[in-house]
């Protein structure tokens, strides 16, 4: 059973950098896009409330992770909208956006080259529905250009000064706050897997989302998410499993399983996983996303750790084939979190 959470926030939300910041040290508090573990924590906290912590095993009290599953989180405007994929890049002075590949070098090296070698990430989302076409192979490059989409949301400055309990202002206390605003109509998705039925019970109404006692509004769908990727999952199995490779595409930051560096050992993960030979691979990733947070439960900061960002991409070679029977790996550490949700892709 899976099921669709939209959260529409009544304001601009806060979403703060790991970096610390006190008034009176530091001027700036920025907001990041939301991870999974901000997201996770707000419906765990909204479950433990209106339980009266009478669900404390469900929410996860005191642990890591809950009892439920959440698959990812995303921009929702009509349909989910996910990074772009780093494979889509682009490069002075030549107009449009194009794909990128690997090419394996004489010497055993490799480089990425589309219609030039140097290139750069193009940023922006794409839609759900591209994104499928994208893991199908059939996103042509000459319409790139109309499907990205780099509107989904803005970030808002607002300044302030730290008040006494007398409301005189403090000297040295002044600083700027960086918010994020949805754009009209964009919310945030929430994919729940396992247990769906039982926060069903306890989400409705209003959820705290992020720091500043900002809110969202709750809404949630029955539907299946994942319906349209089970759809096209099949005819995708089918083009890897006949060209011997595929495109890993990381959906949801993706926390590496050594928390003390970047890297890790993807090529032993994915042969457990599909139970195949891994040839080759080249990772095509973008700059870790590193990030600690607050434990409430034990009042003192989590360790700071590291992820691989939302859009990577990783092209495998293998020998071997594919049974994977749904359209998702997970993969990394604190999955339940909405962490390390992949999609495997055709590799033309």
């Amino acid at each position: 059973m899976f099921m669709r959470i939209l959260l529409n926030p009544n304001d601009v939300l806060m979403f703060r950098e790991s970096k610390p910041f006190t008034a009176g040290e530091a001027h700036l508090a920025r907001t990041t896009l939301p991870l999974p573990q901000a997201i996770a924590g707000a419906l765990r906290s909204a479950i433990l409330l209106n339980s009266n912590f009478s669900a404390k095993e469900l929410a996860g009290y005191k642990q890591e992770e809950p009892e439920f599953k959440i698959l990812g989180s995303f921009f929702y405007d009509g349909q989910e909208f996910f990074h772009i994929p780093l494979d889509i890049v682009e490069t002075k002075g030549l107009k449009g956006y194009f794909f990128v590949k690997p090419l394996r070098l004489p010497n055993g090296h490799f480089v990425f080259k589309g219609r030039h070698i140097h290139f750069e990430s193009v940023g922006g989302f794409l839609s759900y529905d591209n994104l499928v076409r994208y893991l199908k192979g059939d996103l042509r490059e000459e319409e790139l250009e109309e499907v990205v989409r780099d509107d989904l949301f803005v970030k808002e400055s607002r300044i302030g000064i730290k008040l006494s309990d007398a409301k005189v202002a403090g000297e040295g206390y002044f600083y700027k706050a960086e918010f994020l605003r949805l754009k009209d109509n964009v919310e945030l998705s929430v994919w729940i897997g396992n247990k769906a039925e039982e926060v069903r019970k306890y989400l409705g109404g209003l959820i705290r989302l992020g720091g500043e006692s900002r809110f969202a509004r709750v809404k949630i769908e029955n539907s299946d998410p994942l319906e349209k990727l089970r759809d096209a999952w099949d005819e995708i199995l089918k083009s890897i499993n006949e060209s011997g490779r595929f495109k890993l595409y990381v959906a949801t930051p993706t926390l590496v399983e050594n928390s003390s560096s970047c890297t890790w050992n993807i090529k032993h993960k994915l042969s457990n996983e599909l139970k195949i030979k891994i040839k080759a691979i080249y990772p095509l990733i973008g700059k870790p996303i590193s990030f600690s947070g607050w434990d409430y439960a034990e009042n003192k900061p989590k360790p700071t750790r590291y992820a691989i960002p939302a859009g990577s991409i990783y092209f495998v070679e293998f020998e071997g084939e594919i049974k994977l029977n749904q359209p998702y790996l997970k993969l990394g550490e604190l999955t339940k979190l909405g962490y390390g949700l992949c999609f495997l892709g055709v590799w033309r």
